[in-house]
């Protein structure tokens, strides 16, 4: 655990790191620790200044208990966290461990909600506090009711194609009544004595899902250079039903790609700058597990000289943290995981990072870098 602290202190005050030169009053530190399972988890440093120089704590012994007092009695539901003492510089320092709660989200005894922003705190805002009960799966956005959207508004031939696919069905065929089998499917929903389109509703079998979702879109750039400040070649936004967004978005990457060849004996070897297969997978993910409910938010795709990133709208769903991404099994759109399942654009079985992963390395490309920001999820993948 040391070594961890060391690492953190070098690192600086980030997301998952905050530093405080002393114990902070009851209050601060009980809306620290809410702060901190409310959003990704991190480390309270205690004993460092805010630039990172080590000042040390005169005393330790009884800073545990507090501190495990706090989180039991000033925080609902309580808290678990870890405290350690470390000696660092011939100094004394503590570190309160925070995971990133199943429970979410978390209270103060005073009915304040605190989240993470970048290095700081702040009360979360009722938009804010929402995404938090949606990403922890408390409720799923995907099935809420859109106002002012209809029967009228559902692509009929678009569900006819899925049944088509998926259970050989035609729907006009079928003596059923249309409504009652999309309340079924939880495309419409009723609303005391409206029926309505469902958010997933409109994503996935929409006439027009912008309309009513304007978020819901991927936003391609192409970059002369390395860098945003670099000239843009050419820039996209993708719109259409999901599964359109989705096949429209890989013949664009396709089209941007460059295929350098080698000689290998008498053959000529094609090989691409990224393994298709993985951006597809990359894109899948961020389509299928983004937070649709952050208004003015895209996906957003950069091509640059040497990588390609794609940003996901939204932290991590419910306990998925960067250390156990590779094996995790979390979704916070129930409803649009298991339809892209059924039509074979996705497979439900927590596997989609250890393939991109995977399907990087054969193709001799850098590993992907994942990262977390404030509202969204990163992936970076690195030319070959």
């Amino acid at each position: 655990m040391q070594e961890k602290i060391k690492k953190a202190i070098i690192d600086g005050e980030s997301l998952f790191v905050e530093f405080k030169e002393k114990l902070p009053n009851v209050d601060d530190l009980t809306a620290e620790i809410c702060a901190f399972a409310n959003t990704e988890g991190g480390m309270i440093v205690l004993g460092v200044k805010d630039n990172g120089e080590i000042k040390g704590l005169e005393e330790t012994k009884q800073l545990e208990e507090k501190i495990m007092n706090i989180s039991r009695q000033n925080i609902l539901p309580e808290i678990s966290v870890n405290f350690f003492v470390s000696e660092i510089q011939n100094k004394k320092v503590a570190a309160i461990e925070i995971s990133k709660s199943a429970f979410r989200p978390h209270q103060t005894n005073k009915g304040v909600f605190y989240i993470r922003v970048g290095t700081t705190k702040r009360k979360a805002s009722k938009e804010e506090l929402g995404r938090i009960y949606q990403d922890a799966g408390v409720i799923d956005y995907d099935q809420n009711s859109v106002k002012k959207s209809s029967l009228a508004d559902i692509d009929k031939d678009k569900v006819n194609q899925y049944f088509h696919q998926v259970y050989n069905k035609d729907i006009y065929n079928e003596q059923i009544d249309l409504e009652q089998l999309f309340c079924n499917l939880k495309i419409l929903k009723q609303e005391s004595n409206n029926l309505t389109a469902t958010v997933g509703g409109l994503l996935l079998f929409g006439k027009n899902t912008q309309k009513f979702l304007p978020q819901a879109v991927i936003k391609l750039a192409v970059f002369d250079g390395n860098d945003v400040t670099s000239k843009m070649i050419d820039k996209k936004e993708i719109t259409g039903t999901l599964p359109l967004q989705i096949d429209e978005t890989e013949k664009l990457i396709k089209f941007y790609m460059k295929s350098p060849s080698e000689i290998e004996g008498f053959k000529r070897i094609y090989k691409t700058e990224y393994p298709i297969e993985a951006i597809r997978e990359v894109v899948v993910n961020a389509v299928a597990h983004r937070n649709y409910s952050i208004a003015g938010s895209s996906i957003r795709i950069f091509i640059f000289k040497d990588r390609m990133e794609i940003y996901s709208p939204g932290r991590l769903p419910n306990t998925i943290t960067l250390s156990n991404i590779l094996y995790a099994q979390q979704t916070r759109n129930h409803f649009i995981v298991r339809i892209l399942d059924n039509l074979n654009y996705i497979e439900s079985l927590g596997t989609g990072i250890q393939k991109i992963i995977r399907l990087m390395k054969e193709n001799n490309n850098t590993e992907p870098k994942f990262e977390v920001l404030d509202e969204e999820f990163k992936v970076s993948l690195f030319k070959i």
